[in-house]
């Protein structure tokens, strides 16, 4: 990729995001209907580049927590306050979600890291300490 290229997909990411660091999605639409009228040279490749870099810094905006019991209010804002406290912005999604299959307990996604403390992570070790 030239470094033209690069150069207008940084920018184009840039402008994807609001005042507080967040991507929003009239902003991504924005971008895509600009280039869809002005239709530059080699267009499918900065659109897939653009892409390329928005679906990674979505990535880093999203803490997937599952629980393995019904979320309430209280507790989904006493976990975005601590995870905003510990983020370095804040410009963190928190996606909060049921999983029965936990039993107990939890299973917090970041990015490619997965920290879980659950019945059923503790069942698995377990089974797999008497098949050792």
């Amino acid at each position: 990729m030239s470094a033209k290229i690069k150069s207008l997909v940084r920018e184009l990411h840039k402008s994807s995001f609001n005042k507080v660091g967040v991507i929003e999605e009239t902003l991504v639409e924005g971008v895509l209907f600009g280039l869809r009228e002005v239709k530059p040279p080699r267009h499918m490749e900065i659109l897939k580049a653009y892409l390329s870099e928005i679906r990674k810094s979505l990535r880093h905006q999203l803490v997937e927590v599952e629980l393995g019991c019904l979320p309430n209010e209280s507790m989904e804002s006493t976990l975005k306050d601590k995870i905003n406290s510990m983020a370095s912005s804040s410009a963190i999604e928190l996606q909060v979600s049921q999983n029965d299959n936990l039993i107990a307990g939890y299973r917090i996604r970041l990015v490619d890291d997965v920290f879980e403390d659950s019945i059923q992570s503790r069942l698995s070790k377990l089974s797999q300490s008497f098949t050792a």
